[in-house]
């Protein structure tokens, strides 16, 4: 285009020619489409497509199954959109049985590595070695009308991003979590990532972020995991702790999944939270674990056997940064208010600083031997605390006796309060 332009403008002025030159470049600039389906279609595999597509390139997928892993690296495809060209994501299913990848066996369904402002709509993920739907080192991302199930450890991951969305997504039957953001680097000006409108059921852990920090979790069901919403502080990861989230208006109840039983569909990825000693608790809504200046309010938590939420610190992280500090809890709904109740509404371990409860209703808190509930459970603001990892002696040990001692680890069972939930339309509870 741009030789038949400045043929036409032999002898014209410079300014002409300029105009030419900008709109040919124009021209050149427009964002491509690329169509993916099974017969057809020039490209039959989304990684063709996406090898194929340059930056805010919109890759359109037919309904199919696509038996591969699609890998998707650099910033020269900065602004890719993958979208499912139908709006039931079950059409188009990226299916990691069978499906290989660079020395060996698939491990993601989809993996943004570097890759700023990525989209990834319409679609299902099942069946991969690690994740779904995982991005990491990036600017930005939405993650939009997703199901991933029973990947090996997560189904939407972002890992070292800034900023980003996962929102009207489904994950079950996940090795560790539904919905993941960890590692998030920090921040002078913090740019917030959101999960929002999503769904995650027996999965291990509905949400898990491991040093995630800036991050919004609302207006979400998390139901009949092992346990409900966890953001944690890893030594494992970098950037600890987990940092100023909030966790609020989401329905979070009947988190009762026992996969340690025998014949389990799901099995944790790992044989707990990061030492061969400990194992993931279950029966709780929200876990608090090593966290610092989060929030949880306006939620309806309920019918969780053990507890509803739960705060405690990690006195075996030699940095004393997973640190139980500063975590608010207050204005939500909890078990006697939604006549379904908890094991125990509240455990906390009376570690760190500042942790505190207000405006909860009604509640149970699980206060044990010596302890003293105005100490362990003080209202906002406050300053109780042992200021370290370790926490009250008594409260500590209920906790040691629910992670460590009980084995196997089935045996949590014992500590919990069991009994019929009032119905739910169209969801039934599920203990494994």
């Amino acid at each position: 285009m741009i030789r038949r332009c400045l043929r036409r403008l032999a002898g014209a002025g410079a300014i002409a020619v300029t105009a030419c030159l900008v709109l040919a470049i124009g021209a050149q600039a427009k964002p491509q489409t690329l169509t993916v389906c099974k017969h057809g279609c020039r490209y039959t595999t989304i990684q063709k497509a996406v090898n194929a597509s340059g930056k805010n390139a919109t890759i359109s997928v037919k309904p199919g199954k696509y038996v591969e892993t699609v890998i998707i690296s650099g910033h020269k495809h900065d602004g890719l959109h993958i979208i499912g060209a139908t709006k039931n994501p079950a059409k188009v299913l990226i299916e990691g049985k069978n499906a290989k990848g660079p020395g060996g066996a698939a491990q993601n369904g989809i993996e943004g590595d570097g890759v700023n402002n990525l989209v990834l709509e319409n679609m299902k993920s099942e069946h991969f070695a690690a994740n779904g739907f995982y991005v990491n080192h990036c600017k930005g991302y939405l993650m939009k009308n997703l199901v991933a199930a029973f990947e090996r450890s997560y189904g939407l991951f972002a890992f070292r991003c800034v900023g980003g969305r996962m929102t009207q997504s489904v994950g079950y039957g996940n090795g560790d979590s539904a919905f993941y953001i960890g590692g998030t680097p920090f921040q002078k000006h913090p740019v917030w990532s959101t999960v929002d409108h999503d769904t995650g059921y027996e999965n291990v852990l509905g949400y898990s972020g491991t040093n995630s920090k800036y991050v919004t979790i609302r207006n979400s069901q998390f139901y009949n995991n092992g346990a409900g919403v966890v953001p944690n502080t890893l030594v494992s990861e970098p950037d600890q702790p987990a940092d100023t989230g909030i966790i609020r208006d989401n329905l979070i109840f009947w988190n009762n999944f026992d996969y340690y039983r025998p014949g389990s569909p799901v099995r944790t990825v790992s044989s707990g939270v990061g030492t061969d000693a400990a194992n993931y608790p279950i029966g709780v809504g929200v876990v608090l674990f090593g966290t610092t200046n989060w929030t949880v309010k306006h939620n309806s938590i309920f019918g969780n056997f053990l507890w509803g939420v739960a705060s405690f610190s990690d006195p075996t992280n030699t940095t004393g940064k997973a640190l139980n500090t500063g975590n608010h809890i207050e204005n939500n709904k909890m078990g006697t208010a939604l006549h379904d109740t908890n094991g125990f509404d509240f455990y906390n371990d009376g570690s760190g600083k500042g942790t505190c409860f207000q405006d909860n209703g009604t509640v149970t808190m699980d206060v044990e031997g010596s302890a003293s509930a105005s100490d362990i459970y003080p209202t906002c603001p406050t300053t109780n605390g042992t200021g370290t990892t370790v926490g009250n002696s008594d409260q500590l040990n209920k906790l040691i006796a629910v992670v460590v001692t009980a084995k196997p680890p089935t045996k949590q069972e014992n500590f919990w309060h069991v009994h019929t939930h009032p119905a739910r339309p169209g969801i039934k509870p599920y203990e494994g």
